[in-house]
């Protein structure tokens, strides 16, 4: 599905970030984790635009970031459809109905006409899920979706996404591994040196071997 050969994370005029060498098969799922600045956003941007040194193999490809990015004056279906609606001038019945389903399997069919800005901060994810699934990507990146919910609703978020992201390939950046935990298949570990990896998620359940394992030492 995924292949990065030889990537160089690092910037003109700051120090050395590690070179990337990755292979993700098709129905991987994925954690990504790292201190900040180490360069996991970046990696995820190269591969949304298509960089000369990753190969991707996926025909269609969603991305949630930290911040949901909806429009606030725009209804939670038409923020669902908005891939859709950028595409096309004329939205059918049938995928206005797939949208609505998509609402239903994230418990937000009864918000479907409610304008964005009057969402909760747990809602306006749950919707970013709802756009990504409704896109029937074969890739899907999270980029820290979760990272500014309370952690009841980071549990509640990790679960469906689990549910509804089955059986898609999925990496999932995260600076907390419990994000990850009983969903995701393996982690790997970008530090500023290289990209270590794969772990047992469950291994970061002790904070120590996390701690170790952010600075290069495993």
């Amino acid at each position: 599905m995924l292949c990065i050969q030889q990537f160089d994370l690092s910037y003109p005029g700051y120090p050395p970030l590690a070179t990337i060498d990755w292979s993700i098969e098709a129905g991987t799922q994925v954690a990504l984790l790292g201190r900040s600045g180490v360069g996991k956003s970046t990696l995820l941007k190269a591969v949304i635009h298509g960089h000369a040194s990753i190969q991707c193999r996926a025909t269609h490809i969603a991305y949630v970031s930290q911040q949901p990015m909806l429009l606030p004056w725009r209804s939670v279906i038409d923020n669902v459809m908005l891939g859709e609606t950028l595409r096309t001038s004329t939205i059918r019945p049938t995928v206005r109905a797939q949208a609505h389903t998509v609402l239903e399997s994230v418990a937000l069919g009864d918000l479907a006409t409610r304008a964005a800005r009057g969402l909760s901060g747990g809602e306006r994810a749950r919707v970013a899920l709802a756009r990504a699934l409704f896109e029937e990507a074969d890739l899907v990146l999270l980029d820290e979706p979760f990272a500014a919910l309370d952690r009841s609703t980071r549990i509640a978020m990790a679960d469906l996404a689990k549910t509804i992201l089955k059986g898609r390939t999925v990496v999932l950046v995260t600076h907390d591994p419990r994000d990850a935990q009983d969903w995701l298949d393996e982690a790997w570990v970008l530090s500023e040196r290289a990209l270590h990896g794969p772990f047992d998620l469950h291994q970061f359940s002790d904070d120590r071997a996390l701690i170790h394992a952010l600075e290069g030492a495993l």
